[in-house]
C-alpha cells in the first residue's frame, strides 16, 4: 500500500510543474522617443502661406485615405493658427472669424471624414490671402 502512495506522490511531483504558468516577455527593449513639436513663427504672410500648404496636405491626405497624416497635419494647422490669431486680431474681428471658419472646415474634413471640406478651406484661404495682398 505504501508503494502506490509513493508512486502517486512521485508522479504528482514530476507532472505538476509541467502545468505551471510560463511567462515569456516579448515586450520591446527600446524606449519610445517622444515626438518633438516645432512652434511655427514668421510674418502674417508666411504663416498664412504655411497654413495654405498644410491645408493642401490635409486635402491630399484625405483624398488618399491617409487619416494618420491628415490628423498630424491638422495638428500643425492648429499650431500655426494659434500663433497667427493674436497677430491678426488688430486687423478686425471679421478676418479672425473667417479664418476660424477655415480651421473648422479643415477640422471637419479630418474628424468627420469629409475631404470636400478640406478643398473648400483651401479655396477660401486662397481668397483670404489674395484679399490681404
Amino acid at each position: 500500500m505504501k508503494k502506490p502512495l509513493v508512486l502517486s506522490i512521485l508522479a504528482t511531483a514530476v507532472l505538476l510543474p509541467g502545468c505551471a504558468t510560463t511567462i515569456i516577455d516579448t515586450a520591446p527593449t527600446t524606449t519610445a522617443v517622444a515626438p518633438t513639436t516645432t512652434i511655427p513663427s514668421g510674418t502674417n504672410e508666411q504663416l498664412l502661406e504655411q497654413m495654405r500648404l498644410t491645408i493642401s496636405d490635409i486635402s491630399t491626405a484625405m483624398s488618399a485615405s491617409d487619416k494618420a497624416k491628415a490628423k498630424s497635419r491638422l495638428a500643425d494647422l492648429q499650431l500655426a493658427w494659434d500663433v497667427l490669431q493674436p497677430q491678426i486680431a488688430d486687423k478686425g474681428e471679421q478676418l479672425t472669424q473667417d479664418l476660424q471658419r477655415l480651421i473648422d472646415l479643415a477640422d471637419s474634413a479630418v474628424t468627420r471624414n469629409r475631404p470636400a471640406d478640406a478643398d473648400k478651406a483651401l479655396r477660401f484661404l486662397q481668397i483670404v490671402i489674395e484679399s490681404l495682398a
